[in-house]
């Protein structure tokens, strides 16, 4: 008896490896292919850092305290003068925790608490946390990007998807100190595991979703909008289920789907249990930060308007460099509405409806461009015209050259999203 226990157990042992090692084989191209495209662009991206640090010595933004940080010279500043605009708030976060008297609440917690988790391994340098929350966080959305276009399109675009989103103009986000990769990870990985019907840990990556950005919101409605596609494949596929049934098949996804707001639905409950204020990260983003709550066609319209009047000033274009990449992303999103399935359409609109409807009024359309660059569908329509050499290398063209131009605008200047 006891031998035909070790037997079984071995044997079990010995299927997990077999099964491990099947997935590892099958995930190596991607592995491969988005480790290559990382380190490249990873590499160029230091490189520019260094050349912007020893052209213009531009300081960085103090911390939310107050306390300026110090300026040194050195080839470090290639690694540390990344440590700048949001990136402040996030270690000032990981390092101090939450307060009421500062603008802290309105960033949510997924990031700055890996990144403090991580801090401890890396012996309480949490600049190196970072690099290592966000640099891992964005390597593996890379591969999941791949694997999941792959299933979805073919190998070829599933390559092109993953370079295109490496360079995404706005992509100097992904690699910095922001919680923009943590959240792609998150929200790629979600969809794609309800994609494979694996509701359950689709529920969890979707909870880190919406504990990471407000915008988890939109993947928990991404998730749902899968649900019913998925149960409604599900009654085609049967000979007139009863709708019993169906609400049984129904019901555990969107349960699943309804879940991934824990993540948000827990934050506020920290705010009431710990400051009996659950609404500050939200009130906080019209009092501190200035942006208030409009329609979504009104911050367009007057984003194009003064686009419109203020690109041809001296200094004045930024509302004319933010209009032409939400106008970009609208376009592409058009391509993703009518070609995509159902839940990436939902994910695509969801997202820039979200960031439409809150507006900074001196400059509506402020940090837009850096919130597409987590909208991942979006570089499936590039993926698709760039079959054609010449589409490829003009997209490869544009989007380097204007990757370069915001990574030098962000490590440069203090008024870039």
């Amino acid at each position: 008896m006891t031998a035909r226990v070790a037997t079984e157990h071995g044997s079990g042992q010995t299927g997990w490896r077999t099964a491990a090692l099947e997935r590892l084989h099958a995930a190596s191209p991607a592995l491969r292919y988005c480790g290559a495209v990382y380190l490249t662009v990873r590499i160029a991206l230091f490189l520019l850092a260094s050349a912007a640090w020893s052209l213009s010595a531009e300081p960085a933004a103090s911390m939310p305290d107050g306390t300026p940080l110090p300026l040194t010279s050195g080839w470090h500043n290639a690694i540390t003068d990344w440590n700048r605009e949001d990136a402040n708030w996030f270690l000032y976060i990981a390092a101090h925790g939450y307060s009421l008297h500062d603008g802290t609440a309105a960033f949510l917690p997924g990031y700055p608490m890996l990144v403090r988790l991580v801090g401890y391994l890396c012996l309480g340098h949490l600049l190196l946390a970072a690099y290592l929350v966000s640099n891992c966080a964005l390597l593996a959305a890379m591969v999941i990007l791949y694997r999941l276009t792959e299933r979805e399109y073919d190998v070829a675009m599933a390559r092109r998807a993953v370079l295109y989103l490496a360079i995404f103009p706005t992509a100097v986000f992904l690699f910095g100190l922001y919680s923009e990769s943590l959240f792609l990870l998150c929200a790629i990985g979600a969809i794609a595991l309800a994609r494979q019907g694996r509701w359950g840990w689709a529920c969890v990556v979707g909870i880190g979703a919406s504990l990471t950005r407000s915008a988890g919101v939109i993947v928990a409605l991404a998730l749902a909008a899968e649900a019913v596609h998925q149960t409604v494949e599900w009654r085609r596929q049967r000979d007139q289920p009863s709708w019993q049934a169906t609400l049984v098949t129904a019901a555990p996804r969107l349960g699943a789907s309804a879940l991934a707001l824990a993540g948000i639905a827990g934050y506020l409950l920290f705010w009431q249990v710990r400051y009996h204020d659950w609404s500050r990260p939200i009130t906080l983003q019209k009092t501190w930060w200035q942006r208030v709550f409009v329609p979504p066609w009104q911050s367009l319209w007057h984003g194009l308007d003064l686009a419109a009047r203020s690109g041809p000033l001296g200094g004045q274009g930024w509302s004319t460099f933010d209009f032409v990449f939400v106008a970009v992303g609208l376009v592409l999103g058009i391509w993703v509405a009518v070609r995509a399935r159902p839940v990436y359409a939902v994910y695509t609109w969801g997202s820039i409806l979200l960031f439409l409807s809150t507006s900074w009024p001196q400059r509506p359309l402020m940090s837009d461009p850096r919130f597409l660059v987590v909208i991942f569908p979006l570089v499936w329509p590039l993926a698709r015209l760039g079959r054609r050499s010449g589409v490829h290398e003009a997209v490869v063209g544009i989007s380097a050259a204007s990757l370069a131009i915001v990574g030098w605008l962000f490590l440069t200047t203090m008024s870039v999203y």
